[in-house]
């Protein structure tokens, strides 16, 4: 009795087309994903390093003085070119007074001198009319003096603040500033800036309305 021999198949090997097939949609979903990474990172807001925080600066500020008697003081006024015999601002008290505080490096200052100086000779003769004090904020006499001649300016009540210390208590740091001071003492009004007569009549007629 014969054996029958099993037939045996060829083996297939692996086909190059289908390799062909598997490999390039993998490669086509690889190639997308980047682009969808690449997009996404674009999309993303870039960073951008801040600032580094300032450091806060103290800014100067005023004392409070307004609607408050007045910070009294005593000073020597300028009196033919050279320190006079001083003053007390409550020596005022009944009048309106005038506070102001200039230097004659000061052009806002300067401009408001042949204001102060006309009213001042305007109620020279009337010793309870308003009267205006230029309280110098830090020069010496001899500067002073010299100024007021070239620039014509005479008459005025200029007291001598030389170390500063009278302008420091009522918080100046900027010139010119007047305080409008009324019959009682209360500081009622500051003005910041150049004074006009204009100005000085308008303060009065406040006074009189309040």
């Amino acid at each position: 009795m014969q054996h029958k021999t099993p037939e045996t198949h060829p083996r297939r090997g692996f086909s190059p087309t289908l390799l062909i097939f598997l490999v390039f949609p993998l490669l086509g979903i690889f190639a997308a994903a980047g682009l969808l990474i690449n997009d996404a990172q674009q999309r993303q807001p870039q960073y951008v390093p801040s600032p580094p925080t300032p450091e806060p600066v103290e800014l100067p500020t005023l004392v409070d003085v307004v609607d408050a008697p007045v910070i009294d003081f005593e000073l020597p006024m300028l009196i033919d070119g050279a320190a006079g015999d001083s003053v007390r601002l409550t020596d005022y008290t009944g009048r309106v007074v005038f506070l102001n505080f200039w230097a004659t490096w000061c052009e806002p200052c300067k401009r408001e001198l042949p204001a102060f100086e006309q009213f001042t000779r305007d109620h020279a003769d009337d010793p309870t009319s308003p009267v205006i004090l230029a309280v110098n904020y830090g020069e010496t006499p001899d500067l002073i003096n010299t100024f007021l001649e070239q620039e014509g300016i005479s008459g005025l009540n200029v007291l001598l603040d030389t170390d500063q210390r009278v302008g420091d208590s009522y918080g100046i740091f900027n010139l010119p500033v007047t305080f409008v001071i009324d019959e009682r003492g209360i500081v009622r009004y500051p003005k910041y800036g150049e004074m006009t007569l204009a100005d000085i009549q308008a303060y009065l007629d406040a006074l009189q309305a309040g």
